[in-house]
């Protein structure tokens, strides 16, 4: 693939555009579609699947864990070479690309018969597909496309994350009852493949200078300071932005919330079971968890909209620790549902939060690379994370004391946040 000469190979005209409505919010529709197949379906139903297959073979819930650690451990090594290949070709091909690997990772998955077959695939064709479909590109793009009103895009975008557990947990949980996991697996890998590419490749373009417009719309809101010329100046490359200490506190705040925050959603399921609630209730209450992480999505980007970023996010690691209690203190359904309540609406703001802070600290320019570096060190995080809490289950029998542990990281981060310095003014 070459940076200049044909576009070929470059998304840089829509087949379909609309005067009536600024074409950056369908960016922000497919941005949500990709969010919702991607997490849906590798990280929710991932939940259903854990004591499937540890029925199914006899697997400790920490050897299944494993699985999704290396989705994670993977695609830290495919996210750098994916962030660089969307600044210099755009998100189309990528999305496209890696929808189609990820749909051949979970139909080859309906034939696995041991752990080696298990985890090639889920470290090769599932972590590089939903590495190249996923929050780095969808991500970019919604960036590219809004400087002034990016909260608010990136909060309806990273909603279609909390969206995939609402429809993919009990989807998945019903594809089993009705198909068995085997062919659930391959129902699930048509599903991305039908889904995923024709509004990718229907609607997808890199930044709105490529097809003649402006961030936003043309649009500036009362007292808004920040022009498109400055948004430009005062982005730097990936090389500068690691240099920053602003790039390793918040590489360092996010993977801690993200470790804890993967563990508890992947193992919530097998800790209600546990506490005597049935698979079904539990797979129902993660998808209500998921539920109200769509609010919470909202609620932040709009929070985003009238406090400062650093005080936001040190509000969301917060409710998170609180969640986290509530979860372990579950004896009866009020507790169970106040800590879908409040856990959910905290967790709903993390993708959002993540992806705007970056843009805030380091411009758009060379967005995609800077998330691309990035990722690998938080999604070590979140790969040690959910085997950690399986392992420690294992061991105790009981999932209390890590939950322990998950509400200690939340604090550690709330610290590493609260030192954070935004260039933005109305941020502080």
């Amino acid at each position: 693939m070459r940076d200049g000469g044909t576009s070929g190979f470059r998304d840089t005209k829509p087949v379909f555009r609309s005067d009536d409505i600024f074409y950056g919010w369908w960016i922000v529709a497919v941005a949500f579609v990709t969010h919702c197949v991607t997490t849906g379906i590798v990280f929710y139903s991932f939940g259903v699947f854990l004591t499937v297959l540890t029925d199914a073979f006899g697997w400790s819930r920490a050897e299944v864990s494993w699985g999704f650690s290396l989705v994670s451990l993977c695609g830290a090594i495919y996210a750098p070479l994916v962030g660089r290949a969307v600044d210099r070709f755009g998100p189309r091909v990528s999305q496209i690309v890696g929808a189609l690997a990820m749909s051949a990772g979970f139909v080859l998955l309906r034939g696995i018969e041991n752990k080696v077959a298990f985890y090639l695939l889920m470290g090769g064709l599932v972590s590089f597909g939903s590495t190249a479909l996923g929050p780095l590109p969808s991500n970019t793009a919604v960036s590219n496309w809004f400087v002034a009103l990016r909260g608010r895009a990136l909060g309806i975008a990273t909603a279609g994350i909390s969206m995939g557990g609402v429809i993919f947990v009990p989807l998945t949980h019903l594809l089993i009852a009705r198909l068995g996991w085997r062919d659930a697996f391959a129902a699930l890998g048509v599903l991305i493949v039908a889904i995923v590419i024709p509004p990718v490749a229907w609607l997808m373009v890199r930044r709105p200078e490529d097809i003649g417009l402006r961030p936003d719309g043309g649009v500036r809101r009362s007292g808004e300071h920040i022009g498109i010329e400055h948004e430009h100046e005062r982005s730097v490359t990936p090389r500068e932005a690691m240099r920053q200490r602003n790039f390793w506190l918040i590489t360092a705040a996010f993977a801690l919330t993200v470790m804890g925050l993967s563990a508890t959603l992947l193992h919530q399921v097998s800790f209600l079971l546990d506490r005597g609630i049935s698979g079904a209730a539990g797979a129902f209450t993660l998808g209500a968890t998921a539920g109200v992480g769509v609010l919470g999505k909202l609620g932040f980007g709009y929070l985003l909209d009238h406090f400062g970023q650093r005080r936001v996010i040190v509000w969301c690691f917060g409710l998170q620790a609180l969640g986290v209690v509530l979860l372990a203190a579950t004896y009866s359904w009020p507790m169970l549902v106040l800590f879908v309540l409040v856990y959910g609406f905290a967790m709903g703001g993390n993708a959002t939060l993540q992806a705007t802070i970056l843009g805030e600290c380091f411009g758009r320019l060379y967005y995609g690379a800077i998330a691309g570096r990035m990722t690998p060190f938080i999604v070590i995080g979140q790969a040690v994370g959910v085997p950690l809490l399986g392992a420690v289950r294992d061991r105790c029998g009981s999932y209390v004391p890590a939950f322990g542990l998950v509400v200690g990281l939340n604090l550690l981060a709330m610290t590493l946040i609260a030192r954070l310095e935004v260039p933005h003014a109305r941020s502080r």
